[in-house]
């Protein structure tokens, strides 16, 4: 069996065929250190890992959740972690199992020759193929690994039927947690003619601002709680139930509506200094939504040739596994 995963720092995404219809589920990455015990859940399963002698759990609450907005994760334990658990959300009977990954484009492409580097791809394989264990569970198998870049094939099938001609450029701009990917397609995918990455800008930036608020607000929360309010910003009556100190409620979020501001700010200016300007612009990734408003004031003759894909954050899993997978 063949899983196509988009294993990205905040979630990750994974869709495979079953019955020719292809299904998608999110997983949202927040490990930590140390087993959970069970005996007060009422059944309620628990994931219990072990890695070589180092034990962790998932805990989607905890603030001692460890870290993955940074690039090394994509080469470490909690990558490893992370794959195995979205695969174990899938509701399929562990198995043997095939899966295609994804790398940022760059770690996929070296900087200095567009090359594919083949040292991280060969990292990212390793990794992945480590041993693992689940405690009082079983896992998948995973007997083979494959590597994509991140960004650009999430456009496929957008591209495929949008009955553009042989000469459009399109600036495909993915936000993820930890990085932003872009990359100029030529046509109905004929042609890549460059590609840009810039491993310092992500959602991550909203979300430890987040955290940081949270925090003075006498609201300690995970990555995954932080991510949720960022999501929920609009939904009073969930920020308040997040939020402790309740006279800090406005302040908490004006801090998220300021750092969201400024990320789609700095992508807006790192695509214009990329791509001046594009025949039509994509938006995919989890951030996507967040740097909507800014795109458009960065192009603003594009108009509705600005396209947010539906359901952006699950869109490359799902476009690699309908054209490698199946």
């Amino acid at each position: 069996m063949k899983f196509a995963i988009d294993d990205g720092s905040t979630n990750v995404k994974i869709s495979w065929i079953e019955n020719d219809k292809v299904h998608c589920v999110t997983s949202p990455n927040s490990f930590r250190k140390d087993w959970k015990s069970a005996a007060l859940l009422n059944g309620k399963k628990i994931f219990n890992y072990q890695i070589g002698s180092t034990k962790y759990t998932f805990d989607a609450t905890s603030d001692r959740a460890l870290s993955t907005t940074h690039v090394a994760y994509q080469y470490d334990d909690l990558n490893l972690l992370s794959v195995h658990h979205a695969l174990l959300q899938t509701g399929v009977a562990p198995c043997p199992v095939s899966i295609l990954v994804t790398l940022p484009i760059t770690e996929y492409y070296n900087a200095d020759d567009c090359q594919k580097n083949e040292a991280n791809i060969a990292r990212k394989k390793e990794n992945l193929l480590r041993e693992i264990s689940l405690n009082k569970g079983e896992l998948f198998e995973i007997v083979d690994v494959e590597v994509l870049p991140e960004s650009l094939p999430a456009v496929l099938t957008t591209l495929v039927d949008s009955g553009i001609n042989a000469f459009t450029k399109s600036l495909v701009i993915d936000v993820g947690g930890t990085t932003l990917d872009m990359g100029v397609i030529v046509g109905e995918f004929d042609d890549v003619s460059s590609v840009y990455g810039n491993a310092t800008i992500g959602v991550s930036m909203v979300t430890d601002a987040a955290r940081k608020a949270l925090a003075a607000a006498d609201s300690d929360a995970s990555y995954l709680v932080a991510n949720e309010l960022i999501k929920h910003r609009h939904d009073r009556e969930f920020a308040c139930e997040v939020i402790n100190d309740l006279s800090k409620v406005d302040w908490v979020l004006e801090c998220i509506e300021n750092k969201i501001q400024e990320l789609g700010n700095a992508i807006a200016y790192e695509a214009k200094t990329f791509m001046r300007n594009p025949n039509r612009v994509y938006l995919v990734g989890g951030g996507a939504m967040l740097i909507e408003e800014a795109v458009h004031a960065v192009y603003p003759s594009l108009g509705e040739k600005i396209v947010l894909l539906e359901q952006p954050q699950e869109a490359l899993s799902r476009e690699i596994c309908c054209y490698h997978a199946a």
